[in-house]
């Protein structure tokens, strides 16, 4: 008896479907996080895992290749760091949060930054119709700051904390121009604007900076320093604000090192199609000056229209099947899959057959290269449980299915997901 050629046809699927290259694999987070190199993208429910950030900051720690800035607005990440630093097993960390405001802001900036930023201030307060007297004040304000302090936030906010008979007479004091102290005596009302200006710039940084502390600490002076990793508390009650400022002081600290490692832990903004802070990094990764650890329970939707291409990625389940999916298919793409179907047309009659034989064929679809079908457990009564992640690597072209079990820190274990539906 014929049973026709299905055995044949499944196999020559088997050999077309090996370009997909997605395969069982093993590794715990710690031997993956010490042998990448390179960018790193994390999304999806791993991303919530303070545990498994803290130890990767930590194996980056150990590299001591280039300096690391990490941007949290995860308090609990500080204060697993801390903890980390105070038990001695790590060390070389600044950590600049509401517990520790020690930040120094605009240090080691020119004058014109900080006259961008007090125009910014001034107009999301809505002062816009003295714009030009504002700015004239705060620049001849700021040579009075500059001929006795280093160029900061705090030293210009001290200076006008004076009245400006005070601030003119000390201009002439200094042996500057008649016409900087004359600007200051006449421009009352420019300075009062000016003042809440600062006032607004203050509050920007109010959980990472004191204006009484000269701390003289940022990332610029950090990167040049001695310290491995520094953490910013990177959440602010004026995120725009914020972003274009630390866009800057990224760019003036690649002035004075060749190449940082910029950690992302959950990125905040108003608009990520608009955002200063993500078009740099992403522009910086792709010139090489800056390498990206992007963290997000949705990268996807963090990134925004942003080309999402990172050499080595961990990714978990979504809240939604759905948009996972849409950043697997940014990421790895898609391919043909083949399957045997029962070949078109009635197979020729064979005299020695008593039963009709069926003839197979390869038929074809696209599909993406991981699906959420991959990735979510095995269906149970009421919900379907997250188990695997996707890890894509260097080393080769393989996509790797692992266990969240094996991979995760001891006790961690990635949360069930309900009503998931393909």
């Amino acid at each position: 008896m014929f049973t026709g050629n299905k055995a044949m046809i499944m196999r020559e699927c088997e050999r077309r479907n090996s370009v997909r290259r997605v395969c069982d694999g093993t590794v715990d987070h710690t031997t993956f996080f010490h042998n990448i190199r390179g960018d790193l993208l994390i999304s999806g429910y791993i991303a919530a895992n303070t545990t498994l950030l803290a130890n990767m900051i930590t194996e980056y720690m150990k590299r001591g290749d280039m300096p690391t800035i990490v941007l949290s607005g995860h308090n609990e990440l500080f204060e697993f760091l801390r903890q980390r630093q105070s038990a001695g097993e790590i060390n070389r960390v600044m950590i600049s949060d509401p517990t520790d405001r020690n930040y120094h802001p605009f240090y080691g900036m020119n004058a014109q930054k900080l006259l961008h930023f007090v125009h910014l201030a001034a107009e999301a307060q809505g002062f816009s119709l003295l714009m030009d007297q504002v700015l004239q004040y705060a620049a001849a304000a700021l040579n009075i700051v500059s001929a006795s302090y280093p160029m900061s936030l705090p030293a210009f906010t001290k200076l006008l904390k004076n009245d400006d008979d005070f601030i003119s007479a000390y201009a002439l004091q200094l042996g500057l121009s008649n016409v900087i102290a004359d600007i200051i005596r006449g421009n009352h009302e420019a300075g009062v604007i000016l003042r809440r200006a600062l006032e607004k710039l203050e509050e920007v940084f109010e959980d990472v900076y004191d204006g009484e502390k000269d701390t003289k600490y940022n990332f610029q002076s950090g990167a040049q320093g001695d310290v491995a990793v520094m953490a910013f508390y990177s959440v602010s009650a004026d995120q725009k604000i914020l972003n274009s400022y630390l866009k800057e002081e990224l760019f003036f600290t690649l002035k004075r090192v060749p190449k940082i490692r910029v950690i992302v832990d959950e990125m905040e903004v108003d608009n990520v199609e608009e955002d200063e802070l993500v078009k740099f990094l992403f522009q910086m990764k792709r010139q090489g000056k800056v390498e990206l650890i992007f963290v997000s329970k949705n990268a996807g939707e963090s990134a925004g229209s942003m080309q999402i291409n990172f050499s080595n990625v961990v990714l978990s389940t979504h809240e939604e099947p759905a948009v996972m999916e849409n950043l697997t298919k940014a990421l790895w793409g898609t391919y043909q899959y083949s399957f045997p179907a029962p070949a078109a047309g009635a197979p020729p009659a064979l005299f020695f057959s008593f039963k009709t034989t069926v003839h197979w064929g390869i038929a074809t679809e696209e599909r993406l290269r991981v699906r959420a079908v991959d990735l979510y457990g095995q269906q149970g009564v009421f919900r379907r449980s997250s188990d695997l992640l996707a890890l894509k690597t260097t080393a080769n072209d393989n996509i790797y299915l692992v266990s969240s079990s094996r991979f995760l820190p001891t006790g961690a274990q990635l949360p069930a997901v309900s009503g998931i539906g393909w």
